[in-house]
């Protein structure tokens, strides 16, 4: 069984489980009815990200020399079709004596598959393929601190071509600090394969605004985001972020790489950075989904050997090529089911949710943010005089 079909069979298995208690549930009437509190403050979700652009042609001549390869090459486009989950597994609430504060840990399931489809006019079509499953933890100690852990080992592959199968480890570690409702900033460290190549990079972001309000983000080297809600079910935005990845390549199509011709498989890297604006649309508690689009800029492709003796994470040598922009469009989907405890006006939960849902395994993935509600409206002022206008006199009597 592939480890796609296992992905997918978990996915299967956990919604049928949870739809059979819901179910039982409440099919017997005849006897008292317990009421189940929710065990986790996160839904389990399941969500599909779709990402396209259009096609570009590649530059052949690049200072007066001729590129065999792009001219091999000629055009480039990708398609991103990406499939996850994440389920909390589980929670431990812990209170002082007073039970005035609550401490939480939270343990959740992470896992997913995305298909980059690589469209080089000039060779046939491939498929590339990133399988991850991995676990996150979050520690809440109640006041202002969170601390956040993920790790994500993956499998990348060209689809169709077992030999190219190979392990890689992403990881990121976490600092969230909230000095109030209206400033946070973390720090920590991430390992990642954002940049088309392995990046052992710091991690610094601060936060300004509410989360549940008009914010502005700088999380480095992930976004810089400008949410504003637009009613109690959209939230719109203006980002920017790199989005890339590492995956193998069949050399199937025999591309000359230097010496590297006869290698049956290749390293292939992509990076580039977007700016685009955002619609989130809330329809339910259950259901959410986004439209996003914009430019993209700084692409960047890369192909190198297997089997080159340098570390192959850093050599570019074989293949460089910088891709003109164009424009992207990105959509996605959000499936949440189950119960999950109240978070209301908890802005330090609003914060462990805020980072479950914005650092992912590698590839910058897009997600939203439906689980922190809307901040309602006030109540407007009434004046006395007003109130007694619309009191009849038998009302007082």
């Amino acid at each position: 069984m592939t480890n796609r079909k296992i992905i997918c069979c978990f996915i299967v298995i956990s919604f049928v489980i949870n739809t059979t208690k819901l179910l039982a549930f409440g099919n017997d009437t005849t006897k008292t009815k317990t009421i189940k509190l929710p065990k986790h403050y996160f839904y389990n979700c399941i969500y599909i990200d779709g990402y396209t652009t259009n096609k570009r042609t590649l530059d052949t001549v690049v200072n007066r020399v001729v590129n065999d390869v792009s001219k091999r090459l000629d055009t480039y486009k990708i398609s991103q079709l990406a499939l996850g989950f994440n389920i909390p597994v589980v929670t431990k609430d812990f209170y002082n004596k007073d039970s005035t504060r609550l401490k939480n840990l939270h343990f959740l399931l992470t896992g997913g598959i995305t298909n980059l489809y690589l469209d080089f006019g000039g060779i046939s079509e491939h498929v590339l393929s990133k399988t991850f499953a991995g676990f996150r933890g979050l520690y809440n100690d109640g006041r202002k601190s969170l601390f956040f852990i993920e790790v994500a080992p993956f499998i990348t592959n060209d689809v169709g071509y077992r030999n190219t199968a190979i392990l890689r480890l992403s990881t990121t570690v976490l600092y969230n600090c909230a000095v109030n409702d209206f400033f946070s900033f973390r720090v920590g460290y991430t390992r990642s394969f954002l940049y088309g190549t392995l990046s052992n990079l710091p991690y610094i972001g601060i936060r300004v605004g509410r989360l549940d309000k008009t914010n502005f983000s700088i999380q480095f080297p992930r976004s810089i985001t400008l949410t504003i809600p637009a009613g109690n079910h959209i939230r719109t935005s203006l980002y920017a972020k790199p989005q890339g990845g590492f995956y193998t390549f069949s050399n199937h199509d025999s591309l000359a790489l230097g010496n590297n011709a006869d290698h049956q498989k290749l390293y292939f890297g992509r990076n580039e950075f977007l700016l685009g604006t955002r619609i989130d649309a809330l329809i339910s508690t259950h259901f959410d989904f986004y439209l996003s689009t914009g430019l993209t800029t700084q692409n960047n492709i890369y192909f190198y050997s297997t089997s080159d003796k340098r570390n192959y994470l850093y050599a570019y040598d074989d293949y460089k090529q910088k891709v003109k922009g164009g424009v992207f469009i990105n959509f996605g989907m959000v499936f949440k089911y189950g119960k999950a405890k109240s978070i209301y006006n908890n802005q330090q939960m609003y914060n462990a949710v805020d980072i479950n849902n914005n650092i992912d395994s590698g590839d910058n993935i897009n997600s939203v943010n439906s689980e922190i509600p809307n901040a309602k409206l006030k109540m407007g002022k009434y004046y006395t005089d007003d109130v007694m206008d619309l009191m009849e006199a038998q009302d007082v009597n």
